[in-house]
């Protein structure tokens, strides 16, 4: 007698949906990794600008200036974008995370539920096994 859990195709679909949910998460985790180290390069450049621009001070001109608050604002709007990207691909992840999780649960109860059908499984066993000890205890006794 073998054990046969009923429910082994719904447990096989929903440790699919675990492994799919968690590349999922992966996948939404390198995103933002890769724009908070844009928005960090963008930071980077805009001191760098404004460093850049301070030095020139005395040496340049008015005009010249004028082109430098030009592209500190535009980078700016551009450090303003990268944040709102950011904070959008971080509710993403957020939201990705909970359905992973969700997904672990699911699975961790059919889990649970089949190692308590396999307990029960291991009783019955033993349980038969005693059965069949016990007719064949009897049986002896009764030829004696």
């Amino acid at each position: 007698m073998d054990f046969n859990f009923r429910l082994e195709k719904v447990l096989n679909y929903k440790k699919t949906i675990e492994d799919l949910k968690k590349s999922q998460y992966g996948i939404v985790q390198q995103r933002l990794n890769k724009e908070e180290n844009r928005l960090d390069d963008y930071v980077k450049f805009k001191k760098n600008l404004l460093n850049e621009k301070d030095l020139s001070v005395m040496k340049t001109s008015v005009g010249n200036l004028a082109m430098y608050s030009n592209y500190i604002n535009h980078v700016n709007t551009r450090i303003k974008k990268q944040e709102e990207l950011v904070t959008k691909v971080q509710k993403e992840l957020e939201e990705t995370k909970e359905e992973m999780v969700t997904a672990v649960k699911e699975k961790k109860i059919f889990e649970k539920l089949k190692e308590n059908e396999y307990e029960k499984y291991l009783y019955e066993i033993k349980k038969e096994e005693e059965k069949q000890n016990d007719t064949i205890v009897n049986y002896k006794v009764s030829t004696q």
